[in-house]
């Protein structure tokens, strides 16, 4: 066989194994979701291009790398950070600088047209049940008892 046919013949194998594998996909049920919105006593971010929220004060100190943070601001981009706001969105590899950031979904974001990014600080005790079943998965034998959440 040809160097080349060996190559359309993987990326046909490919193309078969993703279009098998996508049927059988599950959506995670709304459920599984945490409670979000005016309805839920969000905050909202203003709308727009770069944009984030004010500080917002944490229900108690919170640790992270080293240091001990009050406030948390939300910005657009999908990432929270401390000290300051961070307005712009620049694809580069973390850390960027001396910027201290949690970045769960970091992208390019405008919500001018469409679009809401909803922000609280809670201690509900259902909301604090349900977080002590979804997060130790990722702490296996930590016993994790939160008391506040950060939803954003």
């Amino acid at each position: 066989m040809q160097k080349g046919s060996d190559m359309a013949h993987s990326t046909d194998v490919l193309g078969l194994f993703l279009v098998l594998c996508i049927p059988f996909g599950t959506a995670i049920p709304l459920s599984s979701f945490y409670p979000y919105g005016s309805d839920a006593g969000d905050n909202l971010v203003i709308r727009g291009l770069d944009v984030s929220s004010n500080a917002t004060q944490l229900p108690t100190p919170f640790p992270f790398f080293g240091s001990w943070y009050t406030t948390i601001f939300v910005n657009n981009h999908g990432d929270l950070t401390f000290n300051s706001s961070f307005l712009g969105y620049f694809p580069q590899v973390f850390p960027i600088g001396d910027r201290r950031m949690i970045a769960p979904f970091w992208a390019d974001i405008d919500t001018s047209g469409t679009g809401y990014v909803w922000y609280r600080a809670t201690n509900s005790t259902s909301l604090l049940s349900k977080a002590m079943q979804d997060i130790p998965y990722s702490l296996s034998g930590s016993n994790f008892s939160p008391l506040w959440l950060f939803i954003a």
